[in-house]
C-alpha cells in the first residue's frame, strides 16, 4: 500500500507532539485539515492510529510508524536546506551558452551590461538543452526557434569579405563540414575552387588566417569589429537571424528579466553586427 510523505509527516509530527494544534501548526495546515488526513488514512488501512479522548494517545501501529519517519524527517529538512541553498546560488548567478564564434559578440555586450548576479558563460558549439536554472539563455543562430523555447529576434547578422589589402586573388574557405552548415548560407557566394587556398573548419580560424594576411575571408562583421587591419571590400547577403533564447517557463525571475531585456538591448546595438 502506498502512503505519501504528507501522510507519514503527520503522523509523525502528530505522535511526535501530541496535540493536533501543535502538528498543525508544525506542518502549517489547519488543525481540522490534520484530523482530516488522520481520519483517511485510518479508514485506508482500516486500523486505528490514535485513541480519541481527553488527549490524542497514539496506538502502536502509529508509534511504530513514527519511529520509522522521524530519520526520514530529518533527511527531508537537509534535502529542503540543500534546495534552498542551490536556490539562492543560482538567483545570484545567470548562465549563458554561446558557440565560439558567438561568443566574442556576447562578451561585447556583457562588457556594457551590469547584471545584478554573477555570469557563467558556456562556450560551445554543442546546441544545449536550455532548463530553467540551468542554462538560462542562449545566443543561437535560427530560422524558427520552437519546441520548449522562447526567443527574441536580435536581426540577421551582417557577412563581409575582408583582406588586409586591396586586389588580394587568394582566399582563405571553409571545410565542406563548414560551408554545409545551414546556419551559413553566405557561402554560397565564395567560390569553392580558388586557386592558392588555404582551408579551415573554424570562423574563427578563417578570420585570423585574413587577418594574417594569407588571402581574402567571408565572416561575420563583428568579428572584424575594432581591428585596423580588416578591410572590408563587400558585404554578402546570407547572414542568419540570431536570437536571444530563453526556456519558455511560467515565472522568471525579476532579476533575470531585466538582465535579459538589458542584454538584449545591448547586443542589438553592437555596431555594424546587424544588417539593418
Amino acid at each position: 500500500m502506498h502512503i505519501s510523505w504528507d501522510d507519514l509527516q503527520t503522523i509523525e509530527a502528530l505522535v511526535r507532539t501530541g496535540s493536533v494544534e501543535a502538528a498543525g501548526r508544525e506542518l502549517s495546515l489547519r488543525h481540522s485539515s490534520v484530523s482530516r488526513r488522520i481520519a483517511a488514512l485510518e479508514a485506508r488501512f482500516e486500523s486505528a492510529l490514535f485513541v480519541r479522548g481527553a488527549r490524542l494517545v497514539p496506538t502502536p501501529l502509529a508509534v511504530q510508524i513514527a519511529a520509522r519517519a522521524g530519520p526520514m524527517r530529518t533527511q527531508a529538512a537537509e534535502v529542503e536546506g540543500l534546495l534552498t541553498t542551490e536556490q539562492r546560488e543560482r538567483q545570484r548567478r545567470l548562465v549563458i551558452t554561446a558557440s565560439d564564434v558567438l561568443a566574442p559578440l556576447l562578451f561585447l555586450a556583457l562588457s556594457s551590461v551590469a547584471p545584478n548576479q554573477s555570469v557563467e558563460v558556456l562556450v560551445s558549439d554543442q546546441e544545449m538543452e536550455l532548463v530553467p536554472g540551468r542554462v538560462d539563455l542562449a545566443l543561437r543562430p535560427k530560422h524558427d526557434p520552437r519546441g520548449a523555447l522562447r526567443g527574441r529576434r536580435l536581426g540577421r547578422l551582417r557577412i563581409g569579405v575582408y583582406g588586409v589589402s586591396s586586389g588580394m586573388t587568394n582566399w582563405i574557405l571553409p571545410s565542406p563540414a563548414l560551408r554545409a552548415r545551414t546556419s551559413m548560407r553566405w557561402w554560397r557566394h565564395v567560390p569553392e575552387d580558388a586557386p592558392g587556398a588555404v582551408w579551415c573548419d573554424s570562423l574563427l580560424g578563417i578570420r585570423d588566417a585574413c587577418r594574417a594576411g594569407l588571402g581574402r575571408a567571408a565572416f561575420p562583421s563583428f568579428l572584424a569589429h575594432g581591428d585596423p587591419r580588416l578591410r572590408l571590400e563587400k558585404e554578402l547577403e546570407g547572414g542568419p537571424p540570431l536570437w536571444l533564447l530563453a526556456p519558455a517557463a511560467r515565472e522568471v525571475r525579476k532579476e533575470l528579466k531585466e538582465t535579459q531585456d538589458a542584454l538584449f538591448r545591448a547586443l542589438r546595438a553592437a555596431e555594424g553586427a546587424f544588417v539593418g
